[in-house]
């Protein structure tokens, strides 16, 4: 879910951009870099997934000339380079989106809001409370924080992005959106949690060592 189009943010845009600078610049530091520059491996699989998110963001339904709908891709990426990682990866796919022209500039701090932070942190709080508070098991890690992980990140982007919509435009446009919107945000979460689901199966099953925030030892042994 992001926004394709300007709404003119104003003072809105420009706190977007703080909120987000203050979640993306203790990202950057907490970044393994000396790991990342050492091991080929990793930037082999940072970059290749980056490229791939980006894609995938490119291929949207516009529901309005402004709001897009979109794979976010937060969840799997979240659990494959926990969420400092994430962050980053899913600011250069917007970054390369909104180059190629499928998001206005000045709707950059908004859109990173919605289709960054906010995904990648419910992402990670899921995963958080899957290790904390239930059995450690393989179709409970798989279930509950790659599925329903991905589903309630989906579900709070595209609550974002009603929320900001309802905030700059008129009455009647807000009716006209939310009407076809809600109608659409229901259908986008089976998807989004499958997708992710799939992905995540397929990597703990054949290439456990790509996904950092699972344990084989923890998972499997102990299932």
């Amino acid at each position: 879910m992001s926004f394709s189009s300007s709404l003119n943010p104003g003072i809105l845009g420009w706190l977007a951009w703080i909120i987000y600078l203050g979640f993306l610049l203790p990202a950057l530091w907490q970044v393994p870099w000396s790991i990342l520059l050492r091991e080929k491996g990793l930037q082999h699989l940072f970059l290749g997934s980056v490229v791939l998110v980006t894609f995938l963001w490119q291929l949207r339904a516009g529901i309005t000339p402004a709001v897009s709908i979109h794979l976010l891709l937060a969840t799997t990426l979240t659990l494959m380079f926990y969420w400092p990682m994430a962050l980053l990866a899913t600011s250069i796919a917007l970054l390369g989106v909104t180059l190629t022209g499928k998001a206005s500039w000045d709707m950059f701090g908004l859109n990173a809001l919605v289709a960054c932070v906010l995904p990648v942190f419910i992402s990670h709080w899921v995963w958080r409370w899957v290790e904390q508070k239930l059995p450690a098991n393989f179709f409970i890690f798989v279930l509950i924080a790659g599925g329903v992980g991905a589903m309630l990140a989906t579900l709070s982007s595209g609550l974002a992005v009603i929320g900001i919509s309802w905030f700059y435009a008129t009455p009647y446009v807000f009716s006209h959106l939310s009407s076809d919107y809600f109608l659409f945000l229901p259908l986008t979460l089976p998807p989004e949690s499958v997708v992710n689901g799939m992905i995540i199966t397929g990597l703990v099953a054949y290439l456990p060592d790509w996904v950092r925030a699972f344990d084989p030892k923890k998972y499997l042994d102990e299932s």
